[in-house]
């Protein structure tokens, strides 16, 4: 391969990095220019054009100047490259050498780093001998300058100072020293409208169409109206469920702030990823919050619904929708309807909505049987069996509160007692053994038992009781357990408190209140044999999984 000495048109590249803008105007674009071009005049090189990367990392090579520099070199437009240094050029020392060790070659590109003397023209040249060692230096370099910048960073975020560009719909960013969040109207509105609807049982998707039929503007059109900020991303200019979401799980409305909440997988792969919780940094209290604990809270609840119900073409949500089940094949049950006639000589109809098996209604009695159940009635059940038990608190709470905590505790009762017993004695056996293990060793002080014998007296104890903390600390967990379930019932209660005035079951009352019923087959026209409805809810009766949890059964 010929030598490239006499290669003269010329490719200037220079870059800047958000980092480097610290270091000054060593290392300004300007002065890169400035440098470059003196260097090209000086030695007789034709400037055919400036390739530039302002506020680009060197850690990878998806930069839009270097790629435009690189095509343009391939294609012959170019035939010599000359940067500042080597850290201009990139700073992954394996990439970097792939393109001065082999591809510049390949197509006989010459390359000159000016300050570090390189020049792949000059066999006899110096500084590229130590074009490795340097490029490995710069990846240091860079590696060492993200670490001690994501120091920076976290010891602002524990210090609560806000660091987002922006801050989220609904707020403003604040112009005190730490830039906290500052509520912003109509949008904190807004925000809170959508906390409401989600409570009361809509799904993210339908929240978006409400806002949407509201026009209420997305936050990056929001963002642009009111403040004159555009924004660089494509947009519908629309809500969706994403939006909606993004939203819903932010924990900035609840008045905390919550940074470092994703992460890159390293100083060179920039892809974000996000943290689990607790590796994110929690502020709490720092600023007004838009929404209450128990808002938020009420919302969580949702999300952990059986359900998400099907918004029918009226647009309405069915209280019970997605909750119902087949008794017998534990398919979903599906909201169908027909027109009827009031009598056969009246030729007026209206519209019945009634639940039934979904693989009854698409496979018949191959599969399963008939649970056919009126929309009405069942509502009716559960909205009677609701009252039923909030009038059991109304007349004798204390009684209520015991007979529901025996219902939550049936399937475990025995158990907890045992691990009560239990518990008293691996507490007296652990006292019994803090004491031998303390008159083993005055024991072998004062030469009243042999250390051999000591030192397999001290063994035994000390091995049985960590035996026994194992398994008293299981023990307490399962306890634990045990009231947590007093404080479900003391939720439960709360519940049927606030709902029990309402005059008809609600989406957001089914949800909070209900896991799941499941419905008997239907026992024929004529059969007088009770139609039983079972009633799956919350809060009490957790069995081993804590997912299923039955305590009411009503006859139709």
């Amino acid at each position: 391969m010929s030598k490239q000495k006499n290669n003269k048109m010329a490719g200037l590249y220079c870059r800047l990095s958000k980092d480097d803008e610290r270091t000054g105007e060593s290392l300004s674009i300007e002065n890169q220019k400035r440098i470059l071009e003196k260097y090209a005049l000086d030695n007789g090189f034709e400037i055919i054009d400036t390739y530039i990367d302002d506020g680009y990392t060197g850690t990878n090579f998806s930069r839009p100047g270097v790629q435009r520099l690189l095509e343009d070199a391939k294609n012959g437009r170019i035939d010599v490259i000359i940067v500042k240094d080597l850290s201009r050029f990139g700073r992954n020392y394996i990439e970097v050498g792939q393109y001065t060790d082999y591809i510049f070659p390949t197509y006989n590109i010459r390359f000159i780093a000016v300050s570090d003397n390189v020049d792949s023209a000059d066999d006899e040249n110096r500084g590229l001998d130590m074009a490795p060692i340097m490029n490995v230096f710069n990846e240091w370099h860079s590696a060492n300058t993200s670490k001690k910048i994501r120091q920076v960073i976290e010891a602002n975020a524990r210090a609560g100072k806000y660091r987002a560009t922006y801050a989220p719909f609904g707020y403003v960013k604040g112009t005190d020293e730490k830039h906290l969040p500052v509520i912003d109207e109509p949008a904190a509105g807004y925000v809170k409208s959508i906390f409401e609807m989600r409570a009361s049982g809509m799904s993210p998707n339908h929240i978006a169409g409400e806002l949407n039929d509201r026009k209420i503007p997305v936050p990056s059109d929001y963002r642009e109206q009111k403040f004159g900020i555009a924004s660089t991303r494509n947009s519908h200019h629309l809500w969706s469920d994403t939006t909606v979401n993004q939203v819903l799980k932010n924990p900035t409305y609840l008045g905390h702030l919550v940074q470092m909440r994703s992460t890159t997988v390293s100083y060179k792969n920039k892809k974000h990823v996000t943290k689990d919780p607790d590796e994110m940094i929690w502020v709490y209290n720092t600023h007004e919050a838009i929404v209450s604990q128990e808002l938020w809270d009420r919302c969580r609840e949702m999300e952990a619904s059986v359900s998400q119900g099907k918004k029918q073409k009226t647009g309405i949500v069915q209280p019970l929708s997605g909750l119902v089940f087949c008794a017998d094949c534990g398919n979903k049950m599906y909201i169908a309807w027909n027109n009827t006639r009031h009598r056969r000589s009246d030729p007026r109809t209206y519209r019945r909505d009634n639940f039934n098996c979904g693989n009854y209604a698409k496979f018949g009695d191959k599969v399963c049987f008939s649970h056919y159940i009126q929309l009405k009635v069942l509502n009716e059940i559960v909205l009677s069996d609701i009252r039923k038990k909030a009038g059991l608190i109304e007349i004798d709470e204390a009684g209520a509160r015991s007979d529901f905590l025996r219902q939550a505790e049936a399937e475990t009762a025995d158990e907890t007692a045992k691990d009560r017993r239990r518990l008293a004695q691996i507490t007296k056996r652990l006292n019994e053994l803090e004491r031998l293990i303390s008159s083993a060793y005055e024991d072998k002080v004062s030469g009243k038992i042999p250390e051999e014998i000591c030192v397999n007296l001290l063994n035994g104890y000390l091995n049985e009781k960590k035996t026994l903390t194992d398994e008293k600390d299981g023990i307490g967990k399962r306890l634990d357990e045990a009231g947590s379930r007093v404080r479900n019932v003391d939720e439960f209660i709360r519940l049927l408190k606030y709902y029990a005035a309402v005059p008809e079951l609600t989406r957001e009352m089914a949800l909070r209140l209900i896991d799941f019923i499941t419905v008997d087959r239907c026992p024929g026209k004529y059969s007088k044999e009770p139609r039983v409805i079972h009633i799956y809810y919350k809060h009490l009766n957790a069995t081993a999984d804590n997912t299923i949890n039955r305590i009411t059964t009503v006859s139709q």
